[in-house]
């Protein structure tokens, strides 16, 4: 799964949140309950958007990197840029 190390166990607990959503879905189906039915298919969708979440936030760390790499490539002093970055959170 494409996210952060530290996202991981997390990621891992969706995942199994958004199998066990349909699975439940899929036997309220059976059993002719629509709505409760529904209720898990909106659980999964829940359970979906917070794994897309982390897929997103790793993406973005991917592409600072990219941009950090590009940067140092082209010789620009990644540190001071960050020294001036944390005065400016600071103000």
């Amino acid at each position: 799964m494409n996210v952060l190390p530290g996202d991981m166990q997390r990621a891992a607990q969706l995942l199994d949140c958004c199998d066990y959503c349909l699975a439940r879905a899929r036997v309220a189906q059976f059993g002719r309950d629509l709505d409760e039915a529904e209720k898990w298919v909106k659980e999964f969708l829940r359970c979906k958007r917070d794994l897309d979440e982390l897929v997103r936030r790793k993406e973005e760390h991917d592409k600072l990197l990219q941009v950090v790499e590009m940067m140092k490539e082209r010789g620009v002093d990644i540190a001071i840029i960050m020294r001036g970055a944390g005065r400016d959170e600071n103000r």
